[in-house]
């Protein structure tokens, strides 16, 4: 199924299996757009705080207009160090 968005001014779609948009809230993919948005077309820049996104058309449907923030969150990986025990 294809959802056609438009981000910050910028159209796009994207092709979902029909099991994942049963699922989905219309926030879910927001977001998901906010996030192929700033892959497909700013792949070298750090997202911006606030994103626009009109999900245009789903299946015949528009599920309107989202503000989706950029959240980052600190991210932890544990290493064992040789010889500590």
């Amino acid at each position: 199924m294809r959802l056609t968005y438009c981000a910050n001014g910028v159209s796009g779609h994207i092709d979902l299996p029909i099991a994942c948009v049963e699922v989905m809230t219309a926030e879910s993919l927001a977001e998901l757009a906010a996030s192929c948005h700033w892959r497909d077309h700013h792949p070298t820049a750090l997202p911006g705080e606030l994103t626009r996104v009109h999900l245009q058309d789903l299946d015949g449907k528009e599920l309107g207009m989202f503000e989706v923030r950029r959240e980052m969150r600190p991210v932890f990986t544990a290493s064992a160090l040789p010889g500590r025990g």
